[in-house]
C-alpha cells in the first residue's frame, strides 16, 4: 500500500522531532507507527528526560520546531511540574517523561505490538 501524502508529512515530522529531541539531550527516543491501532494520530514519539525542568524545557523546544515545519504549536498536557507531558501535534503526538514516569506508565509495553521506526540520530 502506498502511503498518502498525509501519512509521509506526519512521518517527517515524528523524525523531525526525534532529531530534534536528540540534539536537546533527550534519550531512549522511539517512534511508534500507532496509525493502526488509533484514528486520532499515526505516530507516538517517546523520549526520556532526566529531570522535570528538562520535561518542560524539551516539550518548548518541540513546539518551537514543530511551529516553523508546520505552523501550529500543538497543544500541550502535563504541569510545569510535571514529569509527564504530552504534546499533540495531531498526527504526532509526543509524550515526555522522566525515567521514573516512563517505567511507571510503561507506554513503550502499552504500545508493544505498534511498529517502531528505526532512528539514526545523526
Amino acid at each position: 500500500m502506498i502511503p498518502s501524502n498525509s501519512e509521509i508529512k506526519s512521518r517527517a515530522l515524528a523524525e523531525k522531532l526525534a532529531h530534534e529531541a536528540f540534539l536537546l539531550k533527550g534519550e531512549n527516543i522511539r517512534i511508534l507507527n500507532v496509525g493502526e491501532f488509533l484514528f486520532l494520530t499515526d505516530y507516538f514519539l517517546i523520549i526520556t528526560t532526566q529531570s522535570v525542568r528538562q520535561t518542560k524545557a524539551l516539550a518548548e523546544s518541540l513546539k518551537v520546531i514543530a511551529k516553523q515545519e508546520t505552523g501550529s504549536k500543538g497543544h500541550d498536557e502535563g504541569a510545569a511540574t510535571s514529569n509527564w507531558m504530552l504534546v499533540d501535534f495531531d498526527n504526532v503526538v509526543v509524550h515526555i517523561l522522566t525515567e521514573e514516569a516512563r517505567e511507571f506508565y510503561d507506554l513503550d509495553g502499552l504500545w508493544g505490538d505498534a511498529e517502531e521506526l528505526e532512528f539514526d540520530p545523526s
